[in-house]
């Protein structure tokens, strides 16, 4: 680990060549005393730690262990003054590094000025232009009824309750309360007896169960066959064939609470049926606000990205490219499967969305680093 040297050395940035926009190449320049002056604290190093036959750690000569760990000493001088030397050169020239530098190395000889070269991407400062005059639409945010009614049912919905039936099959809509055990056409695996709730008719069972099932009386026992999807979630049983035996223990119905005041307590202590319209109508109007701002915010920054054309760093690109490609994997793993291989056409389309995201941040970071602000 190199130890971090928190001085200024006599250092010289003799060129910045701007290579491209996003390309520059330093000339960096040391005294003629550099090496020697590090080579001290190194060599100070090395003694404490050197296993040296005959001296204890820390005892041998000075000359010694020069002598022993000459190539390795000055290896980490070099070392050290590349990653010194670097830091202070890319400060003293304000530039704003966006890949690892490239470097090449000057003539290493003692009492001669050590040079190095490093060659990277950095990212020009955006100068906003254009920001005026943006063609903007302003929607306006209505709520509709039937919006407030679909809010409500949703409601309903959740705070639905199920009760025991008269229905003797279960027909759809109707809730099937079942004992379920299972065995693989190979008898690869068992599922012993476990009673679950179903719904029926709502295209969540495996379609042979939900057509026998509908037809079942209660306290019947069926053998089903069928085969689990591909995609099921447990690996060892995804897509292979077996044999359910299903008994209808009972029959439910879903009961959903009348739309009144009780609800509305239900919903929230001291609350009436109005209170909770207003607020869901309230909330339907700020969701819409925010979504009618992004869109509104998109606009602009498309319109800004379309009027100020400007380099950005390829590596910058690559950068938040595999920052995308990380994230879909991620989210494939959440679903519990693996992410297929990535075609030319969606790499394509990854690089479009990542060279939008990273000139999207640097124009909003130009316009407030130029204190201009645009509407939004």
């Amino acid at each position: 680990m190199q130890e971090k040297h928190h001085h200024h050395h006599d250092l010289n940035v003799k060129k910045v060549d701007h290579l491209s926009p996003t390309r520059v190449r330093l000339v960096v320049e040391y005294g003629p005393n550099a090496i020697t002056q590090h080579e001290a604290s190194i060599v100070n190093r090395y003694s404490q730690a050197a296993k040296i036959p005959g001296f204890r750690p820390g005892k041998a000569p000075v000359n010694l262990v020069k002598q022993k760990f000459k190539d390795e000493i000055l290896r980490d001088v070099i070392s050290h003054l590349l990653e010194a030397g670097l830091s202070e050169a890319i400060q003293k020239a304000k530039l704003n590094p966006v890949s690892q530098p490239q470097l090449k190395v000057g003539e290493v000889a003692e009492g001669k000025p050590f040079g190095f070269e490093a060659e990277f991407d950095i990212q020009p400062a955006v100068e906003l232009k254009n920001y005026k005059n943006i063609p903007l639409t302003k929607k306006p945010v209505e709520v509709k009824t039937d919006e407030i009614e679909k809010t409500l049912e949703n409601l309903r919905e959740r705070l639905a309750v199920l009760e025991p039936s008269t229905e003797t099959k279960p027909g759809k809509g109707s809730f099937a309360v079942v004992e379920v055990s299972f065995e693989l056409e190979k008898g690869e695996k068992k599922q012993d007896k476990q009673t679950h709730t179903v719904e029926v008719g709502a295209d969540r069972l495996l379609p042979n169960i939900e057509k026998e099932l509908s037809e079942m009386a209660v306290g019947e026992t069926r053998s089903i066959s069928d085969a689990f999807p591909a995609d099921y979630p447990e690996k060892e049983v995804a897509g292979k064939s077996a044999v359910f035996e299903i008994k209808l223990l009972e029959v439910k119905k879903k009961v959903l609470p009348e739309l009144n005041d009780e609800f509305a307590k239900q919903l929230r202590e001291g609350a009436t049926l109005d209170v909770i319209k207003n607020e869901i109508t309230e909330n339907i109007k700020s969701s819409k606000q925010a979504e009618a701002q992004r869109e509104e915010r998109q606009v602009i920054v498309d319109y800004l990205i379309e009027k100020n054309r400007f380099d950005v760093a390829h590596s910058f690109i690559q950068n938040q490219s595999a920052q995308l490609v990380s994230w879909m994997e991620e989210d494939w793993k959440k679903r519990g499967m693996k992410m297929p291989a990535l075609k030319p056409e969606d790499l394509e389309e990854v690089k479009k969305r990542a060279e939008k995201m990273v000139r999207t941040s640097l124009l909003l970071a130009g316009s407030s680093s130029s204190g201009k602000h645009y509407p939004g």
